[in-house]
């Protein structure tokens, strides 16, 4: 029998943030974690209610230590909850630098002795040659993740999961844990190149995982490659939206070290534009469909220039 979630769909943190501009957040991370872990999620992945309270504390030291962030990630449906081993994936979104590595560990516990870092070298792993598209579907974080994210996931992996995998054997499309930005959902985030998007229903989910595996980069709903901090992911997407050609590798941001608001964005083909990033206010909404409504805002693009 299924269950009715008798909350308003008023409420929901998602609905109320459908004005807010995407752009600018997504979380800044240049080396993403991914670990399989079929069992339940506590509302924080490290809080122990799924590896137990010592060994979260210290996975969640070691990956800190190493610079990166974790996730936790499980395969759509009855398949997710059956594994022998658990694959991870070590995600180096930075341009020049970038790959998705796979590995397996025959318990959480063996990534602590992993050198998690980006570029880090781990034995016994190898570079996959196809994304691995995750979607949050984070339940105990928030409600929106799970009730948005949930059937967009499944449809996916029946658009684009097929090609993937004949692509490489460990390619696939994930649920995953929390990756920031609740109010977006569903939420897409490419790991391999840290580019998040949301709200992504299915086919437009499907779309820019197509692009991505023909080099290409899909402005709608972009919220930013989480490679580079705020006001670089907003000038990043303002010259791609600008009409700009760009590959994926393409555009180089750089944060000027004295304005943390003005950036300039390096084309490969040697244009350089001058963004100058701000923010505006916004009517109060929640940021998570477990807080009470606040003071909101949103990054907007002030000046963009061709030097």
């Amino acid at each position: 029998m299924s269950v009715i979630d008798p909350t308003p769909l008023t409420a929901w943190c998602s609905l109320q943030s459908a004005d807010e501009p995407p752009a600018g957040t997504a979380a800044h991370e240049e080396s993403w974690v991914l670990l399989e872990v079929p069992a339940r999620w506590g509302r924080d992945i490290f809080d122990g209610e799924a590896l137990g309270e010592e060994l979260s504390e210290r996975l969640k030291e070691h990956v800190s230590a190493c610079g990166s962030r974790m996730l936790f990630i499980r395969r759509p449906g009855r398949e997710g909850q059956r594994i022998d081993r658990h694959r991870f994936y070590l995600c180096d979104t930075r341009p020049g630098r970038r790959s998705i590595r796979v590995g397996r560990v025959d318990r959480p516990a063996d990534m602590l002795d992993l050198d998690l870092s980006p570029g880090g070298h781990v034995a016994g792993t190898r570079e996959i040659s196809a994304p691995v598209p995750l979607v949050c579907t984070h339940a105990k974080r928030d409600q929106c993740c799970a009730v948005r994210g949930r059937p967009v996931v499944a449809e996916l992996d029946e658009l684009v999961g097929a090609r993937l995998s004949a692509l490489d054997p460990d390619a696939a499309v994930w649920e995953c844990s929390h990756t920031g930005g609740h109010r977006f959902a569903p939420v897409l985030l490419l790991p391999g190149t840290g580019y998040t998007y949301g709200p992504a229903e299915a086919d437009l989910a499907a779309r820019i995982v197509e692009a991505e595996l023909d080099g290409r980069v899909v402005t709608e709903h972009l919220r930013g490659r989480s490679t580079w901090a705020p006001a670089g992911q907003v000038a990043e997407v303002a010259v791609r939206e600008s009409g700009v050609e760009a590959g994926i590798d393409d555009l180089i941001v750089d944060v000027d070290p004295d304005d943390p608001l003005v950036v300039v964005v390096r084309h490969t083909d040697g244009r350089d534009w001058r963004v100058e990033a701000g923010k505006r206010p916004l009517p109060p909404r929640q940021q998570s469909c477990r807080k009470p409504a606040g003071e909101a805002s949103a990054w907007v693009v002030e000046s963009l220039t061709l030097l």
